[in-house]
């Protein structure tokens, strides 16, 4: 009489098991059942079991292919971790789950073909998964977990699903050839570190369905050249984009609030957005070390000391003006900017005609100075 099952632990390190063909009777496949089989060289399926249990194959390390078995629901929590020299996997279309370090380590894998059906990625699924290149998430994933794709060094490209909302915190960290990201209108939530030391980063769209972005989310992306912050995101979280060297131009609202000044820390160009106001500020190099006192300026919500730091900013050491565009407004609390443009009218008046911007050199010309 053939076993509907094959037991835990059933063939733990036996070194004797190098080919296994899972009998037709197989309708489930106990945890550990293969564990740390370094011999194992070839699985195959006569039957249809349905369930594969916890670490069912995890460490065998000579495994180079899994076709999994169709009516397949779930690939549970470390199945195929460790599995160092696998480079091929078929999962079937009736896969909705990929478990916690489902595919932890296995970095000789060059690619996925997840199923249309897939809605759920968990934790460090394919973490240190080196040999990725691209990833395209199917339409039903709705969440990539914690460092589910953290420390896969050779991937260059991710294609995020549009229905995507969540990112958690270190998600895509250490990707360090990673070139771009699309983040979609869906996405509501991007967790700290989320893309923490992608070095190659050098371009990103912040979707207006994002509110925040976290603590780290940037940290160490190297070849981030400029940002835009818009105006829908209320909070960034301290050091969000800390060791950006690259990190020159800012764009951003005075609406947002930062939760520390490394958000400055290499900015050269600023873009200052505040009470329907634009404002470009460039600072020189020699004035490199003092990113506090810009940090200062744009967080100060008082008129009168934001009044001090535009003053202290005047210096030669600031490019200002460089260029200015002003949406011109009479409010009080924008007296700076006023008395600004009747400092330099003759170069914020050029700037606006070189940008055949009509409206504000007709604002512009009707001001009492």
């Amino acid at each position: 009489m053939q076993e509907d099952n094959i037991k835990a632990w059933q063939f733990f390190r036996n070194p004797a098991v190098r080919e296994f063909t899972v009998p037709d009777s197989v309708t489930c496949i106990g945890n550990h059942a293969f564990y740390d089989c370094r011999e194992l060289r070839q699985v195959s399926f006569a039957g249809t079991p349905e369930t594969l249990e916890q670490s069912a194959f995890m460490k065998c390390s000579r495994l180079p292919e899994a076709v999994l078995p169709a009516n397949l629901k779930a690939i549970p929590e470390e199945c195929f971790s460790g599995c160092y020299s696998l480079r091929n996997v078929t999962i079937p279309d009736t896969v909705q789950t990929i478990g916690n370090r489902a595919f932890f380590h296995c970095a000789a894998l060059p690619e996925l073909q997840f199923p249309a059906k897939l809605h759920t990625i968990g934790i460090s699924a394919f973490e240190r998964c080196t040999g990725l290149k691209t990833v395209t998430l199917p339409e039903q994933v709705e969440t990539a977990d914690i460092r589910a794709f953290s420390g896969c060094w050779n991937l260059t490209s991710v294609k995020f699903s549009p229905g995507i909302q969540k990112i958690h915190k270190w998600a895509f960290a250490d990707c360090f050839r990673l070139e771009s990201v699309n983040l979609p209108e869906t996405l509501t939530e991007l967790g700290e570190g989320a893309f923490m030391n992608c070095a190659s980063l050098r371009q990103v769209r912040i979707p207006t369905s994002l509110k925040e972005i976290r603590r780290n989310t940037f940290l160490g992306c190297a070849g981030l050249s400029q940002m835009h912050i818009p105006e829908h995101v209320v909070r960034v979280g301290e050091h969000a984009f800390s060791c950006c060297p690259e990190l020159k131009k800012l764009a951003i609202h005075d609406t947002t609030e930062c939760g520390g000044s490394g958000l400055f820390d290499n900015i050269r160009l600023l873009h200052l957005y505040k009470n329907g106001c634009h404002v470009r500020i460039e600072i020189s190099e020699e004035k490199a070390g003092d990113e506090n006192l810009l940090f200062r300026f744009w967080s100060e919500k008082d008129s009168v000391r934001r009044k001090i730091f535009f003053r202290q900013m005047k210096n030669p050491a600031y490019k200002i003006p460089l260029s200015v565009l002003m949406t011109v407004t009479t409010h009080e609390e924008n007296s700076i900017y006023r008395n600004y443009i009747n400092h330099n009218f003759k170069l914020v008046s050029q700037f606006l005609m070189q940008n055949q911007d009509k409206e504000n050199i007709d604002k512009l010309l009707q001001l009492e100075y």
